[in-house]
């Protein structure tokens, strides 16, 4: 009576594998959707590089699934052994995702990011987008690596008003990104 309702061990490892590439490849598309940062933000692992131990890191875990399940499933399908298609699985997965995560470290760490931190733009030149005075901030718009960015601008004169057009220079760094700005002396 059980011997009829018992599924062969190899389907469940079947099952098994085949659950893992789909929930790996959906945590792979959906990070390729919402982007890199959004999905792999767990990627927690400290500077000290510890390549054989890269499970801190989502993106691991994407690839070993995703990976080692298509691997399992695989093996199993060309008639390797429960043991030898678990070995098979491991290992691939295993190798996969820490050279994923090798890989995109190597790649953050050497990459030049075209952000420009507020502090950068202290002694640049500028135009009012809108006017500036007491209480009241205007925008600024800055030319920064070859492209126009354009900040909120506190004017560091309290009794001096600025109309659109006027030439300011950045002095300083103010609150929640906005920058402090006075009249351009030209």
């Amino acid at each position: 009576m059980f011997a009829a309702t018992r599924r062969p061990r190899i389907h469940r490892l079947t099952t098994i594998y085949l659950t893992a590439v789909a929930f790996g490849c959906t945590l792979l598309i959906a990070s390729l959707v919402l982007g890199g940062k959004d999905a792999h933000g767990i990627d927690h692992t400290p500077d000290v590089e510890l390549a054989w131990a890269p499970v801190m890191s989502l993106r691991f875990w994407v690839f070993f699934l995703a990976f080692g399940g298509g691997a399992g499933y695989a093996l199993t399908r060309m008639g390797t052994g429960e043991i030898g298609s678990a070995l098979g699985a491991a290992g691939t997965g295993w190798a996969t995702g820490t050279l994923a995560v090798l890989l995109i470290r190597q790649v953050t760490r050497n990459s030049v990011s075209s952000q420009v931190d507020a502090k950068e733009l202290i002694g640049s030149t500028g135009t009012l987008l809108l006017p500036a005075g007491p209480g009241r901030p205007g925008k600024v718009r800055l030319d920064i690596k070859g492209h126009s960015e354009d900040f909120v601008a506190t004017l560091v004169d309290d009794g001096l008003e600025l109309a659109t057009g006027a030439q300011v220079l950045v002095v300083a760094e103010g609150e929640q990104g906005t920058l402090l700005v006075a009249k351009a002396e030209m």
